[in-house]
């Protein structure tokens, strides 16, 4: 007899009870990792939306995979960060998180979303261009190397009102 083993996601709202894993897979990812505080603080931001991606497996279940934060004032929202533990990269955890947020946004009524991204982050840009992101700024020595040399960031925009979200090749 064969059993499928296969694992679902979700994504959702950010609960309190999710600050420490936020807090924890951001430190993972990121050089200056946002501490408990700083998350439970942007939280209880009446702007601020944070989701999760929540992964059952046959030996976890509601894992934390990842998670991306935004402010929307009037009608624009920017990603202030986004992290995936680094055990679910390369998985389409970021694209889950990103179109997730980009249909809540919809819903939401919010034209244009923005992000910053280092400009040496392959993966990231490959997959906000894929998602309709397009190149409207930069800002020089936004960003710390790990050997402490300044990076570019790139500012990227998508349009989510009056532009089609495009859908990922599978």
């Amino acid at each position: 007899m064969i059993f499928a083993l296969k694992s679902t996601s979700l994504v959702t709202e950010a609960s309190r009870d999710d600050i420490p894993v936020l807090a924890d897979i951001h430190a993972r990812c990121f050089q200056r990792g946002w501490s408990a505080s700083e998350f439970q603080t942007l939280m209880a931001d009446r702007l601020v939306q944070c989701l999760v991606l929540r992964r059952s497996t046959f030996r976890a279940t509601d894992q934390v995979a990842g998670f991306v934060l935004a402010r929307a004032v009037a009608n624009e929202a920017e990603i202030l960060t986004i992290g995936v533990h680094p055990d679910y990269r390369r998985s389409g955890c970021g694209r889950q998180l990103m179109e997730g947020l980009m249909r809540k946004l919809y819903g939401d009524r919010i034209a244009k979303l923005f992000l910053e991204v280092d400009a040496s982050n392959d993966p990231a840009l490959s997959l906000y261009r894929d998602l309709g992101f397009e190149k409207v700024g930069e800002r020089k020595g936004y960003y710390t190397k790990a050997d402490d040399t300044p990076s570019l960031a790139l500012i990227m925009q998508v349009n989510l009102i009056g532009a089609p979200v495009k859908r990922a090749k599978r």
